[in-house]
């Protein structure tokens, strides 16, 4: 009898202890969670030691991911696992944090031990980092395309750069003064046109002659605005612009380096969106392919329209006092 309760009692130690080391085998396996801010900074420190992966279906990983993932559609890991190292830390995304536990899971029932979603996914990312945004199949040029003016500017912070620099990129420069209150509105825009095209050059090109860097700075401050603020030293309003240097102007350059769109205006953040997109299609307002606007007026050229007709009415009362003094 007494052998037999020591022969129970082993057993049962054994099966606790089995037990116990399961236990702790599927604990060490459970995924965890960070947040973007945690996932950037392991990517940055030790990019050879982790995998980033997207798990979304492969046309929505084509049209935007963060850089360096590699792509197995949740539908597709349990048949792709040979694909990926279990050594190494896994970072898992989606769009917006849903699929990612599928796929987080899957990958932790299949012995990967080192696996973490990145919370909120690619939306989350892409308001605080960078993403790859693959742009459209470029097609050829029509003739009469208008090349953007070549410059060099130096920075507030002290780089000199040139359009020519961001040759393959869509380029928006923004004309402004920092006293104009419609300027002041568009760096709103700009800023959400940024968050949704990341990939995209802005450059903000004050015109006034008298600024200075401090001054232009303290602006790109004021909106904390991550992109180039530079003075106008090149000239370059007036070969933007013409004649009649009207703030704020807003103008789209395509990849090949032509202008598509040109507002003297406040624009709008959608109107940016579609000008930036049909960009990178090489296509716009301004290039040759698109029909003429009604009444044949040639789109981002309203100021010119507006100060012709003041000059016009100027020259009219101008004219009529000369008459009443002559009476």
């Amino acid at each position: 009898m007494h052998n037999t309760m020591k022969l129970v009692s082993g057993t049962v130690l054994v099966s606790l202890l089995m037990l116990s080391v399961l236990a702790a085998g599927l604990a060490s396996a459970e995924r965890g969670e960070i947040s973007v801010d945690e996932a950037y900074k392991r990517l940055q420190e030790r990019p050879n030691e982790i995998t980033l992966l997207d798990c979304r279906v492969a046309s929505t990983y084509n049209s935007e991911h963060i850089p360096g993932a590699v792509n197995i559609p949740v539908s597709e890991l349990e048949s792709r696992l040979g694909e990926l190292d279990p050594s190494k830390e896994i970072l898992v995304y989606c769009q917006a944090g849903r699929t990612s536990t599928l796929a987080a899971d899957t990958l932790v029932q299949n012995g990967f031990e080192d696996v973490y979603i990145i919370t909120g996914g690619i939306n989350a990312w892409k308001e605080k980092y960078p993403t790859s945004l693959s742009s459209p199949a470029i097609s050829g040029v029509p003739a009469g395309a208008i090349v953007a003016p070549a410059f060099t500017l130096t920075s507030v912070e002290g780089t000199t750069f040139s359009l020519s620099d961001f040759r393959g990129k869509v380029v928006v420069l923004s004309l402004i003064l920092t006293t104009c209150h419609l300027c002041q509105e568009e760096m709103a825009e700009l800023k959400a046109l940024k968050a949704a095209y990341p990939d995209i050059q802005i450059i903000t090109v004050s015109i006034d002659t008298g600024e200075t860097d401090e001054n232009l700075r303290s602006f790109k401050e004021q909106y904390n605005a991550d992109w180039l603020f530079a003075r106008d030293t090149a000239r370059i309003a007036t070969q933007y612009q013409g004649y009649v240097l009207a703030t704020p102007t807003v103008v789209v350059i395509t990849p090949r380096g032509y202008i598509s769109f040109r507002k003297v205006e406040l624009v709008h953040l959608d109107d940016l969106k579609t000008a930036v997109a049909l960009a990178y299609e090489e296509k716009g307002e301004l290039m040759p392919s698109a029909a003429p606007p009604e009444g044949g007026q040639m789109p981002g050229f309203e100021a010119v329209t507006a100060f012709a007709s003041l000059a016009v009415l100027g020259l009219v009362s101008w004219w009529r006092g000369m008459r009443k003094e002559q009476r």
